[in-house]
């Protein structure tokens, strides 16, 4: 979407989806559709997605119309859309969820997907040592993706709370998705096992202490 006026993105897409709202109805079968996250707060970065709340009709629920609305969306603003279901933010809100659509503070999201990540870990890593690491390669999948969730739920974070809480490395958690793995280059599970070893125990503790809401 090209801003050539001064309209602020948040109200520019929700005006957006307002008006494409009957045809995104009828092509996909959408009940509800809203904002949250950076954009939803007037805080975004240039680099920023926009994250888009939806709930689908009973009977559209699939992946089909999923993928479809993902890069229907994508096309619509001319930019990366993170589109997640209100089922699964649902996970973490409760069950009001969906009421919340389009509210400014998601940070408890992205707080509460961190620690559960980091709880998963901590757990592989008590299940045994290196070796037995190195030789696991579902269990080295399953890893590399919860650094990567904590990666991109750290840079989602506002902001303002990753202000409050300077003492918390969040560049380096970040960079667990953007700089850990590559995608020619392969794995280096050396530095991945450290990660577990050192870094979320380390961090872990103090990132509970500020879950948001507490």
């Amino acid at each position: 979407m090209e801003r050539t006026n001064p309209v602020p993105l948040r109200e520019e897409v929700l005006l957006t989806l307002n008006t494409k709202f009957p045809a995104m109805k009828r092509l996909f079968g959408i009940k509800k559709i809203g904002i949250f996250g950076s954009v939803a707060r007037g805080d975004e970065r240039a680099e920023s997605d926009i994250d888009i709340e939806v709930e689908f009709e009973e009977g559209s629920d699939n992946y089909r119309n999923f993928i479809g609305l993902s890069y229907y969306l994508d096309d619509l603003f001319k930019r990366r859309v993170d589109l997640v279901t209100t089922r699964v933010l649902s996970n973490y809100l409760g069950a009001d969820a969906g009421a919340a659509i389009a509210t400014a503070n998601r940070d408890s999201v992205y707080i509460s997907m961190i620690l559960d990540e980091m709880g998963f870990l901590l757990q592989k890593r008590k299940a045994g040592g290196f070796r037995e690491f190195s030789r696991d390669d579902t269990g080295r999948r399953a890893v590399a993706r919860s650094l990567e969730i904590i990666g991109d739920a750290s840079s989602r974070l506002s902001g303002e709370f990753r202000d409050r809480h300077p003492h918390i490395p969040w560049k380096e958690l970040e960079g667990m998705k953007s700089r850990l793995f590559h995608s020619y280059f392969g794995t280096d599970w050396n530095l991945v096992w450290s990660i577990l070893e050192t870094d979320i125990p380390g961090v872990e503790p103090a990132i509970r202490k500020i879950r948001v809401g507490r």
